[in-house]
């Protein structure tokens, strides 16, 4: 048995725009889900993170 502990978590994005999956590369899917998730690591009260679901809605006037 392997022991990993200086192993970077692997980490996965999906983006869907109205409703479509756009496919992302790796540096793309990498960007988004650091970026993401440090923001939400940077907020009070959040500990460990596992998942992060966030949607985003433009309101027409």
């Amino acid at each position: 048995m392997t022991c990993r502990t200086n192993q970077k978590p692997t980490v996965k994005a999906e983006l869907k725009v109205n409703g479509s999956e756009i496919e992302l590369n790796n540096f793309v899917e990498k960007f988004i889900s650091q970026t993401v998730i440090g923001m939400v690591k940077s907020l009070r009260g959040v500990g460990d993170v596992e998942t992060v679901s966030l949607k985003v809605s433009k309101k027409v006037n």
